[in-house]
């Protein structure tokens, strides 16, 4: 565009021409001000080369990275995939299967699923199918979420549409050797090292990595590390530290997509074992099995020298009433004959 194109125009077409988001005519803009109108357009310093140089120069730089509306900020995945979730399942409440068969195949290819977000998606996943016609896939989904939940259970009022697979999928499992499970066992003793042991069964080998969490608090950041998948994997637990027995832990196996496929315990809701300052805890599945008092504090239930008298007093009692209580033997009735005698003095008399 040239000098004599921007003469001929008002300040309003000349600017909009410029890219009012370009670094010339932003300045140009508010150095000029009201005065870029009338005659103080028609100044000498409106007219050189330099100044329209310049302008052409300055015409292509359009600031968008410096003034230009932003876009906004993807959404977190764990939001995302949350939200996707809860609108398949509501488009499936609506019989609105097309949909949500749709919503639920975008999640289950999500990074990061947590496993109540997978088994969720993969329940409308794996029933939609099946409303649509889809048999082959809703078999494999229906294998996969029996993988992620082996307890899982279709209606029957589904119909035979999502039953027929469901039962496919359900006699696939049936014919391997194990279910998919993983199971945690604590063994903590006061003032030593424990150890947390998973045992992690894989049979279709869909399991990449375990994570294992723990802390000795009711709050805060747990530690964590990676175990690989197999029977009796070991964690080193520390020593509890001083006025500290209760220890939270979870365990969790990840796929290639980092999503949760079992978990036992999870940091939102983890398990607990308990350990006795005298003595050892186990806790098989992460419940935890209490032994002794929290504080640690010895009892008079735990002495051995009570138990003792205690039992020798019980003895001694029940043996006491035994005797009481026994009934007597009545003895037979004896036969005596008497003789009278009469005495005359020293001597008997006749």
């Amino acid at each position: 565009m040239t000098a004599d194109c921007y003469h001929a125009r008002d300040r309003y077409s000349i600017l909009a021409a410029m890219r009012p988001r370009s670094t010339f005519a932003l300045v140009l803009a508010l150095v000029i001000g009201p005065s870029f109108h009338g005659e103080a357009f028609h100044g000498e310093a409106f007219h050189g080369e330099a100044f329209w140089s310049e302008a052409r120069a300055a015409e292509p730089w359009t600031a968008q990275v410096f003034f230009g509306p932003k876009a906004p900020r993807p959404a977190p995945a764990q939001a995302t995939s949350a939200a996707d979730v809860e609108t398949a399942e509501q488009l499936y409440a609506k019989l609105e299967f097309d949909e949500a068969n749709k919503f639920a195949e975008r999640v289950v290819k999500l990074r990061g699923l947590t496993h109540d977000q997978l088994v969720r998606a993969y329940k409308i996943l794996a029933i939609t199918h099946g409303f649509v016609d889809h048999a082959d896939q809703a078999r494999e989904a229906f294998i996969l979420l029996l993988t992620y939940e082996p307890d899982y259970q279709a209606d029957t009022n589904l119909g035979p549409k999502v039953t027929t697979p469901f039962f496919e999928a359900r006699g696939f499992w049936r014919s391997q050797p194990t279910k998919p499970s993983i199971e945690t066992t604590a063994s903590i003793r006061a003032q030593e090292t424990g150890a947390l042991r998973v045992t992690t069964r894989d049979p279709t080998r869909v399991v990449r990595r375990v994570t294992v969490g723990y802390r000795w608090t009711s709050s805060g950041d747990y530690s964590t590390t990676s175990i690989g998948v197999g029977n009796g994997m070991s964690v080193d637990i520390p020593t509890p530290p001083r006025g500290r027995t209760r220890l939270e832990y979870y365990a969790q196996a990840l796929d290639d997509n980092d999503n949760v496929v079992l978990e036992t315990g999870n940091p939102a809701a983890p398990k607990t074992a308990i350990v006795d300052t005298q003595g050892i805890t186990l806790g098989r599945g992460g419940d935890g099995e209490r032994n002794g008092s929290e504080s640690g504090g010895s009892s008079i239930l735990a002495s051995p020298v009570f138990w003792a008298v205690a039992g020798v007093v019980i003895i001694g009692g029940a043996t006491t009433a035994i005797l009481a209580l026994r009934p007597r033997e009545i003895e037979p009735p004896t036969q005596a004959t008497l003789t009278p005698t009469v005495q005359c003095g020293p001597t008997r008399c006749n």
